[in-house]
């Protein structure tokens, strides 16, 4: 039970004790007067987050301050005793309704001392108000029994909305100030442009500033101050050119523009007493000056090497290089050092490959050369060859570049012009023709044979036949090669002997070049010289060719074939139809034997001129004369000699020979002319001779008188011829018996009919 009552208890003590205070404070306070000697102050002041309370509150005495909404304040309490005696300090209330302190028994105060506010105490008292706040501070102090109530100054906190704007604008250097937010400061007489700037503040709250920090980082200003001769009131308004005196700072609101472009902003904290500021930024753009380039490419040969040259040209296979030439045109004096470019990139469109070039400026109106070589000292990838171009055609590429300098801003791209490889295809050799004085021989692909014309006889000379009178015959037959004639057998009375000439007659001292074509046709001989089947024997005799060169000049001359030789007018066609000379060795063999002319050629007695006339070969030994006389021959024998010899002269309507004018010396060329000249004098010759023999031959088996001229055409025999004579015409007839001749017959149709 005691234990249950034992809370309540407690509760009634505690209410009594209350009771009594209360009571007692009633009677105090109604007892209490004001004392005079006793002060109370109470100051109010920023709570600063850097400043120590207690500091704060002995350093000031402001009983009013204006602050932003929410910022903290501390209220400080300080009393001082001037009473004569001590006093004992009982509760501290403010006329907010917030106790400060209450203590009891209470704090004894002696005469003439100061209480000051410190945390400890008590006295320092923190808050943060919204709105505006005025309050006063009472405190009830205690002096020989009697209470007294001591009162405080009244205090404001004033709540206030601070607002700034800052305004920047740029333009040309002037007085005033410009109304632009952008500009352009281009190059001017070879420096860089310049750009003012203007920096405006207004203050748009309700508090004055006493101070602004401005920070214009693009031209160098950070958190410089700007404090004005007064504070800038609300709706005031502070202005800042580059030449002003407000600012130290003042002048670097001039803008030197070397770059390619920058926005630059301005940043202002205005602030006030108690932590009050309002911050506000403006931005303007400045462009400075262009950059630009010009790109020239290149083909080489070689790595290293870089010349003006953009076309190049070779066989497939062909290996080339590329050499880049980069210009800064921005300016055009590369000494003023302007504009300057340091990173360099390449894009190659014959390779497809890139490459960055660092660190390597190149100011306006200078260049830079790019090759291989100068990518490998700088240890970059060699982007720009060696290309190999395997195949036909027209290649042309170019590269892209794009220079640039990080720092500044400025930047240029620029394409190159083209670079064209041209690869032809390929094509066979064209063979080097080579001059030689001897003429290339080319078989024709397949031989026609050409028709033979009829044979160019010329027309013999007939000598009118004379008066036959019965004489002894002897006929005599040159033979062939030169070989010494056969005496034949007397005739026999009442009949002709036919001579049975031998054409297989060995050629005793005959010339090694002597047996030619002609010689061979007609006598037989085996052939000794490998072009003895020359042209005049094949038109004569349609032998087969063995020799690319057989249509030669006689031939041609003839028969009128198209000339196959270069040296076809030879000496026999000039000596023949007065053809004009062209070989120097003209007046050959054939010319010799047959006109006369002195012999200019060592081989000039061939085979025609010995079949012909006899003559003994110059390159042969000459064998002794054979025996040739004649049998005397029976009485009664009509005798058959040869016609004398013609002797032939010059036509005069014949062009005469003129003396052939010798070319230059020439070896090959003078071996040749001899060798030609000589098979045509073989050939013409030849054919000479031959049809010489051949009418000669035909005159004297028809009859032919060309011996004696004198005696009638034919002598017939009176007596009958015998038995014996019959049977052996070749006896030698008797010198002694022989009978006498008959009368010459009146005419023809006496002839008798056994006679051909």
């Amino acid at each position: 039970m005691l234990a249950a009552l034992a809370p309540a208890f407690l509760l009634l003590t505690v209410g009594f004790w209350l009771a009594t205070a209360e009571s007692r404070r009633v009677v105090l306070a109604q007892e209490a007067s004001t004392l005079d000697q006793v002060i109370l102050q109470k100051t109010v002041v920023f709570a600063a987050p850097d400043l120590d309370p207690e500091v704060a509150c002995q350093s000031s005495t402001a009983t009013t301050i204006a602050v932003v909404a929410g910022a903290p304040v501390h209220y400080c309490y300080t009393i001082t005793n001037h009473s004569g005696g001590p006093i004992t300090l009982l509760s501290l209330l403010d006329d907010n309704g917030t106790v400060v302190v209450g203590w009891s028994p209470g704090f004894v105060l002696p005469d003439g001392q100061t209480l000051t506010p410190t945390l400890a105490n008590g006295l320092i008292r923190t808050l943060s108000v919204m709105t505006t706040t005025v309050s006063q501070a009472l405190w009830t102090v205690e002096k020989d029994g009697r209470a007294y109530q001591v009162t405080s100054q009244s205090t404001t906190i004033r709540i206030v909305n601070p607002r700034a704007s800052t305004t920047l604008t740029v333009g040309a250097p002037a007085a005033t100030c410009s109304t632009a937010t952008a500009y352009t400061a281009a190059l001017a007489n070879n420096a860089y442009g310049q750009a003012a700037h203007c920096l405006t503040i207004r203050n748009q709250g309700d508090i004055s500033f006493t101070q602004h920090l401005v920070s214009i980082p693009a031209l160098g200003i950070i958190e410089a101050p700007l404090t004005p001769p007064s504070p800038t009131g609300p709706n005031q308004t502070l202005v800042i050119t580059y030449a002003s005196s407000l600012a130290a700072w003042a002048d670097q609101l001039l803008q030197t523009v070397d770059v390619a472009s920058i926005t630059v902003r301005a940043f202002v904290t205005s602030t006030a007493p108690n932590g009050v500021a309002a911050s506000s930024s403006a931005a303007v753009t400045v462009n400075g000056p262009s950059a630009t380039i010009q790109v020239k490419r290149n083909v080489m040969d070689r790595p290293d090497q870089c010349v003006d040259d953009s076309t190049t040209s070779g066989p497939p296979g062909k290996v080339v290089y590329y050499c880049i030439v980069i210009r800064n045109t921005s300016v055009l004096t590369e000494s003023l050092q302007l504009v300057p470019l340091t990173v360099h990139e390449l894009a190659d469109g014959a390779t497809g490959s890139r490459v960055t070039i660092t660190d390597v400026p190149v100011y306006g109106g200078g260049r830079i050369t790019i090759t291989n070589q100068f990518l490998a000292e700088r240890g970059l990838p060699q982007i720009l060859g060696p290309v190999r171009y395997p195949q036909a055609g027209v290649f042309s590429t170019n590269v892209s570049v794009t220079s640039s300098n990080p720092e500044r801003g400025f930047r240029a791209t620029a394409t190159s012009n083209n670079t064209v490889v041209t690869i032809p295809t390929p094509r066979p050799p064209t063979p080097t023709s080579t001059s030689t004085p001897l003429p290339t021989w080319t078989p024709l692909p397949t031989w026609t044979p050409v028709p033979i014309p009829p044979t160019w006889t010329p027309v013999p000379t007939w000598t009118p036949a004379p008066t036959w009178t019965p004489s002894p015959t002897v006929l005599i037959f040159s033979t062939p090669g030169g070989a010494p004639p056969t005496p034949y057998p007397p005739i026999g009375s009442g009949g002709l002997a036919t001579p049975t000439p031998n054409f297989f007659a060995p050629p005793g001292f005959l010339d090694p070049f002597a047996q030619t074509a002609t010689a061979q046709a007609l006598f037989g001989f085996p052939p000794a010289d490998p072009f003895a089947q020359t042209a005049t024997a094949q038109a004569l005799f349609g032998f087969p060719p063995v020799d690319p060169f057989a249509q030669t000049a006689t031939a041609q001359a003839l028969f009128g074939f198209p000339p196959a030789d270069p040296f076809a007018q030879t000496a026999t066609a000039q000596a023949l139809f007065g053809f004009p000379p062209a070989d120097p060795f003209a007046q050959t063999a054939t010319a010799q034997a047959l006109f006369g002319f002195p012999p200019a050629d060592p081989f000039a007695q061939t085979a025609t001129a010995q079949a012909l006339f006899g003559f003994e070969s110059p390159l042969t030994t000459p064998q002794p004369p054979f025996d040739q006389t004649v049998i005397p021959l029976p009485q009664g024998v009509v005798t058959v000699t040869a016609t004398p010899e013609p002797t032939f002269t010059l036509d005069p309507a014949l062009r005469p020979i003129q003396l052939p004018t010798p070319p230059a010396s020439d070896t090959a060329g003078l071996f040749r002319s001899v060798l030609n000249g000589t098979v045509t004098a073989f050939v013409v010759l030849s054919v000479f001779g031959g049809v010489a023999l051949f009418l000669l031959l035909a005159g004297m088996l028809a009859g032919i008188s060309v011996g004696n001229p004198g005696p009638p055409k034919y002598q017939l025999l009176k007596r009958a011829v015998s038995e014996d004579e019959t049977l052996h015409p070749s006896s030698p007839p008797s010198s002694t018996t022989s009978s006498a001749p008959s009368s010459a017959p009146q005419d023809d149709e006496d002839w008798p009919a056994s006679l051909p």
